[in-house]
């Protein structure tokens, strides 16, 4: 048997300089503080991209809110629900449908005191995953719904 070719450690062992690397300590804790850093900002990258859709949401329920008051004031889907309606979309920036629901009219499109109805809006937002420069964005659309119920608040004058 040759033992010149066999190292301290068998003979398939590293090189002197190779083992001296390989064990070598110096330096790991800057590699462990980048990698920690790394998955940091990237979680609080993510966090901040998810709080776009909550700011939406919250959004869309203040528009609801808003409606829904109008509605309970005046006794009707008026004008000035519409108004509201169309003047809360143009601040948000937001397209919703409108719906109202459950509510019982009389006297054509008036709301009887202490009658309830529900304004439900719904809204499609469109949340970017990815940004591609060679293609186009890669999206998720989230379906929002805020159902709000109300009751009138104005009593009509029913003329037989």
């Amino acid at each position: 048997m040759n033992k010149k070719h066999r190292g301290m450690r068998g003979r398939f062992s590293p090189p002197l300089p190779f083992r001296k690397l390989l064990t070598n300590q110096s330096g790991s804790s800057y590699f462990d503080l980048m990698v920690k850093t790394l998955v940091v900002i990237t979680l609080m990258l993510t966090v901040i991209s998810f709080l776009s859709v909550f700011t939406t949401y919250l959004n869309l329920n203040h528009i609801c809110r808003r409606v829904v008051r109008v509605v309970e004031l005046e006794g009707q889907v008026s004008d000035r629900a519409n108004d509201v309606f169309y003047r809360l979309k143009q601040q948000t920036g937001l397209s919703p449908d409108m719906t109202v629901e459950d509510v019982e009219y009389c006297d054509g499109q008036k709301i009887q005191l202490r009658d309830t109805f529900t304004v439900t809006m719904t809204y499609s937002y469109s949340f970017t995953i990815f940004t591609p420069s060679f293609a186009p964005p890669v999206e998720i659309q989230i379906p929002m719904k805020v159902s709000i119920s109300g009751m009138s608040e104005h009593y009509w004058k029913l003329t037989q």
